[in-house]
């Protein structure tokens, strides 16, 4: 008996020390996870972004002894570049420069961040007249106009403090003047500094792998001899078969949303490949009505502008959806035994939700944050929307094309397509184009990949693109692609939302798209798009 009962307090014991021992363990991982996700949001400081020729700046964490807690103490190695990515020691020409800064964590993970630097002999103080300062009147300052005008007729005996010393302070101020340096005529309209800074770190990484040339395996669309197919054009051609009554109903609805948030919008309806209504409502700021072919914001419909140029790379056997990431980033290689694959990034399954701002197609650094992280995030188990996986499929893009995502877009979708509004800087929700643009994008996927007399890619790939059911969810995700039947729109319909209230539907059955483009959302968004889809419905029923 007594044998017995030290047997039962034995296994008890043991049951209970093990659950001691995991819960430890889970809990020691929960945080480790949280410094890994607290880690993620530390930047780094520098001396001068914006130097005179010599030494080069130092380099430190803003939040040093943060960072400590986080990743331990581990010392910054600073490697410096010229302008043609050579390694060099000191600055001895103006011009651009980037560092690449690394360090370690204890478990042997290698940090690394990219820095754009200016090198230029300008003198910083009050005194000096090689960094002026120019302040346009501020309107909302409540500061009269004649005192502006003193300002301006006198402004070299104004100091300005601090302000002599932002191209030194701040990265921004040396990307710009780097970028800027590299523009010339031949740039087109939609190039930046900003965007020449992208594309220099771009080709300065490919180096740093030990690639001098890149060659972009990525075929601009295919011209098509007497293409068949349909083509949209710049206005209204065929409303006369549809009830007048149907349109005006319509047009209240529409008239009503943009009166009642005092936000402007424009509404396009497609159908048949006709272009059946067409109308801007509102006024702009300065009270005039706005135009038809306004740029609007279409904010998260940018994700699938991203599954349209994804979809060319697999057409073209470049990419597999099915693939692990690192097969495309070799920073990924490996890691969770490769689980994650290029799909999970585009159905927000990928488990990278507790990302941040920094989480950017923009941050040179992405793929080696998001490769530190990964090994604490939970993959396929859960949807939860974000922009990480869209960010980190454009450097995928970028990283096998050697062309920033701004140009790949002109290139392979918006010259083709004939969208001349059209521009994104990111992959998740920088799109601005007018309505009959995105009309151009969606009858291209009403066409199964073909418009415009080029094909983007075959109808197989468009199917690929299209929602399927995501396991572990009760949803059907695509490839930028979201399924959107209902109100009156059949099951086959889909788009994606947007956060600035523009609308892209597309319903194959139906052979119709629907278009509203605006800047802000307002209120009773999900009221007047209802009754806007219902009216879309009942207008086309019998035709």
């Amino acid at each position: 008996m007594m044998t017995n009962i030290k047997y039962f307090f034995s296994i008890i014991f043991f049951l209970w020390a093990t659950s001691f021992v995991v819960s430890q363990t889970k809990d020691t991982g929960i945080v480790d996870y949280q410094k890994v996700v607290s880690f993620m949001k530390e930047q780094l400081e520098c001396e001068k972004y914006v130097f005179p020729k010599g030494e080069f700046p130092i380099f430190w964490w803003r939040n040093e002894a943060r960072v400590e807690s986080e990743i331990g103490k581990h010392p910054l190695k600073v490697l410096y570049f010229d302008s043609r990515g050579e390694r060099v020691n000191r600055a001895t020409n103006p011009g651009r420069y980037g560092a690449v800064i690394s360090s370690s964590t204890a478990n042997g993970f290698t940090i690394q961040r990219y820095v754009t630097l200016y090198c230029a002999d300008v003198e910083f103080d009050d005194y000096s007249k090689n960094v002026p300062i120019h302040i346009n009147a501020l309107k909302g300052y409540g500061i009269p106009d004649g005192n502006w005008n003193l300002y301006k007729n006198t402004e070299e005996r104004f100091s300005f403090g601090t302000l002599k010393y932002f191209p030194q302070r701040d990265p921004d101020a040396a990307i710009f003047l780097a970028g800027l340096s590299e523009m010339d005529s031949t740039s087109p309209w939609f190039d930046s500094p900003r965007l020449k800074d992208r594309q220099w770190w771009i080709t300065m990484k490919a180096k740093l792998e030990g690639k001098s040339v890149v060659q972009n395996p990525l075929l601009v669309p295919k011209f098509i001899k007497n293409d068949k197919s349909v083509i949209l054009k710049d206005s209204i051609t065929g409303f006369s078969q549809y009830d007048l009554l149907k349109f005006e109903k319509i047009r209240t609805i529409c008239q009503t949303w943009s009166e009642q948030n005092a936000i402007p919008q424009v509404t396009l309806i497609v159908h048949k490949g006709k272009i059946i209504f067409y109308e801007a409502f509102g006024t702009d700021d300065d009270g005039k009505k706005i135009p038809i072919n306004s740029r609007m914001w279409m904010a998260s419909i940018t994700k699938l502008l991203t599954g349209t140029l994804m979809m060319q790379f697999v057409d073209q056997g470049i990419i597999n959806l099915d693939y692990p990431v690192g097969r495309y980033l070799p920073e990924f290689a490996g890691l969770c035994n490769d689980k994650l694959t290029v799909r999970q990034l585009l159905n927000h399954t990928n488990g990278l939700h507790n990302t941040g701002e920094w989480a950017s197609d923009w941050n040179v650094a992405l793929e080696n944050q998001i490769a530190h992280m990964l090994p604490s995030v939970n993959i396929g188990e859960t949807f939860s929307y974000h922009r990480a996986g869209y960010a980190l499929v454009g450097k995928m893009m970028e990283r096998i094309s050697g062309r920033a995502i701004p140009y790949l877009y002109q290139e392979n979708i918006f010259q083709p397509l004939g969208m001349k509004s059209a521009n994104s800087d990111n992959t998740y929700g920088g799109l601005y184009c007018s309505a009959i643009d995105l009309a151009r994008l969606g009858q291209m996927l009403l066409n199964k990949g073909t418009y415009n007399g080029f094909t983007l890619f075959s109808a197989e790939s468009f199917s690929k693109m299209l929602p399927i059911q995501i396991p572990n969810a009760n949803r059907k995700w695509g490839v930028g692609t979201s399924a959107m039947g209902g109100n009156g729109l059949s099951d086959e319909t889909f788009g994606h939302g947007a956060a600035s209230g523009s609308i892209f539907r597309v319903d194959p059955k139906n052979e119709l798209i629907i278009v509203v483009g605006k800047n802000k959302e307002g209120n009773s968004h999900r009221e007047f798009e209802k009754a806007l889809f219902e009216s879309c419905a009942e207008l086309i029923k019998n035709h």
